[in-house]
């Protein structure tokens, strides 16, 4: 009969949860009007579509997007992949192939007979199962180590606690965000639980190669897994014996290191070193007028700082960035819950090995992410992996205070314990509903045209140019997916394009702006007054056209000339 009720609560908490992540899942979908309005793809989940696009359809790591700066090592499309890692890429590649009906062929071409907004919907199957997995893992997660550490506590109490905890999780409006785009942010934080846990309930003492290849696997997803695993790996060697402990780091190590070892060959191949990855120069951001856009939109790789004169400048950054990013990891119960890891810490020196070491790690995590934002992009977003971890396991620890507080009687334990679950609970609805009005504002604004302007935009280019001469937008990944074509992203500013077209000849630039005011401050004069870029004989441009967009964009069509002899003879 135990099992049997046991086996009864798990499925209700299954069903519950996942009914709570549907509806929530369909409210914020809405509220951002995805598919209309919104494209299904934005600028970085397109990426990892053309990139899973590419496998699918040819079996070769490449995509048909491009950066200015990357055309200086590969101007012939496709391109290698600079940007994206393979875990979502290979993912997506995969439900591509089961979800596709046959190609057919004329001419020698290869035609897809599903459109591509019709085939990006696939897009969102995984960060969706993961949305509602992640809320699941969290409950049983919780459910396992108080079943294993707190025997003493009832079934329904122990369903109680781990239901509020996914629930806290389904509640999160980034998590609803990225749970409606193809991001790789949720796939990537249901291997930080799965990992925590494990680590909680000494598995990563007893199997460190398993648990390292759970973390490969895992950094597969995001390369900031590069800094996180080390910390896994102290972890599993402080809850192994001490004669294993270094046999157990090394292990972890090496087990990490396994699937990405095909990966790093890759990068090697194609860059020439296995570190090679742009996005790690969004450490530069913001250091010596750098910006992202300055860095990643011109024809040549900008010289960066070397040596100590790097180590100044991101130690200044650090600097200008730590407080802010403590400020707004600051908001909400999240002082309540650091404090509450802490404490517990701090009295429970007679708890076991395992559940000290994995919450040490938890603000061990928490200390790495705060410093990385601080030091590369410096927003709450990009901590969002260790921030459900930190959430979860100070919702543990609160609980664990209240639980241990002898002078309290116990009804009115139970009462604290009911304010905290209500109060948490109240805080996720009163950001889930803030997050509903920011994505239905947000969807009115964007800068970025709706998916049927891009499909529109899409077949007039097709008629024109030949499928496979690349263009250069501002619309990047986005217009390469919907026209199924090389897309370069555009240049910093037009007195680029001559330099890019030394590397890559292309003769046909698009713009697609709301209005000049939001256009890039380079080609706001473009923008405003187009016509004026046949007088600027350094462009190159030899015909431009201005079209007007049912949902309020201008596209501006510039059409370039061939380059000089000189020019192209380079």
């Amino acid at each position: 009969m135990r099992h049997f009720v046991r086996l009864l609560t798990h499925v209700l908490l299954f069903l519950v949860l996942a009914f709570a992540g549907n509806w929530l899942w369909m409210r914020h979908a809405r509220a951002w009007d995805l598919g209309q309005r919104s494209p299904v793809l934005s600028d970085d989940s397109a990426q990892y579509a053309l990139a899973a696009r590419e496998l699918a359809t040819h079996g070769r790591f490449a995509t048909t997007y491009a950066l200015p700066v990357e055309l200086v090592r590969h101007p012939a499309p496709p391109w290698p992949l600079a940007l994206v890692q393979p875990g979502l890429v290979i993912g997506e590649a995969l439900l591509y192939r089961l979800t596709a009906p046959p190609a057919y062929l004329i001419k020698g071409r290869r035609f897809d007979p599903v459109r591509p907004d019709q085939r990006e919907w696939v897009t969102l199957i995984i960060p969706f199962v993961c949305f509602i997995v992640i809320s699941i893992a969290l409950a049983l997660g919780c459910m396992r180590l108080l079943w294993r550490f707190a025997p003493d506590l009832r079934l329904e109490w122990r369903a109680a606690l781990g239901t509020l905890i996914g629930a806290a999780f389904l509640l999160d409006p980034e998590a609803q965000h990225f749970a409606t785009g193809g991001f790789t942010e949720l796939p990537f934080t249901l291997g930080l639980v799965g990992a925590t846990v494990a680590l909680a309930l000494g598995l990563g003492a007893r199997r460190p190669l398993v648990f390292g290849l759970l973390l490969g696997a895992t950094g597969a997803f995001r390369g900031t897994m590069l800094w996180l695993a080390p910390v896994y790996a102290l972890g599993a060697a402080c809850s192994a014996d001490p004669g294993r402990r270094w046999r157990s780091f090394a292990r972890t190590l090496a087990g990490f290191a396994l699937p990405l070892v095909p990966w790093w060959l890759y990068k090697w191949q194609a860059f020439g070193t296995s570190s090679w990855d742009l996005s790690a120069w969004s450490v530069w951001d913001g250091v010596q007028g750098r910006s992202w856009f300055t860095l990643f939109n011109a024809s040549e790789v900008p010289p960066l700082p070397h040596g100590f004169e790097a180590a100044s400048l991101l130690l200044q950054k650090l600097a200008r960035n730590l407080p802010g990013v403590l400020l707004t990891l600051g908001t909400g119960l999240r002082p309540l819950q650091i404090g509450a890891i802490a404490i517990w810490l701090s009295m429970a020196r007679s708890a076991p090995r395992t559940l000290r070491v994995a919450a040490g790690t938890v603000l061990s995590l928490t200390l790495v992410a705060v410093i990385t934002a601080a030091i590369s992009v410096p927003q709450l977003r990009y901590m969002f992996p260790t921030r459900m971890l930190l959430e979860a396991a100070g919702t543990l620890a609160v609980v664990a205070l209240i639980h241990r507080a002898a002078t309290v009687k116990q009804s009115s334990r139970r009462m604290i314990a009911a304010l905290f679950a209500v109060l948490l609970l109240a805080w996720g609805g009163w950001q889930t509903r803030l997050g509903l009005i920011e994505a239905a504002e947000t969807s009115h604004e964007r800068g970025m045209p709706g998916t049927l302007t891009l499909l529109r935009i899409a077949s007039m280019m097709n008629r024109e140019i030949p499928h496979d001469e690349p263009v250069m937008s501002n619309l990047g990944p986005s217009l390469a997916w919907e026209a199924r074509r090389p897309v370069i992203h555009l240049a910093v500013s037009p007195d680029e394009l001559t330099a890019c077209r030394r590397h890559t000849d292309f003769h046909h630039v698009l713009l697609v702006f709301r209005d000049a005011a939001h256009a890039w401050p380079e080609w706001a004069s473009v923008v405003a007054h187009p016509m004026d870029a046949l007088r600027r004989v350094e462009w190159g441009v030899r015909h431009v056209r201005q079209y007007d967009s049912e949902d309020g964009f201008v596209v501006i069509w510039l059409e370039l000339g061939p380059l000089g002899p000189e020019l192209a003879g380079r």
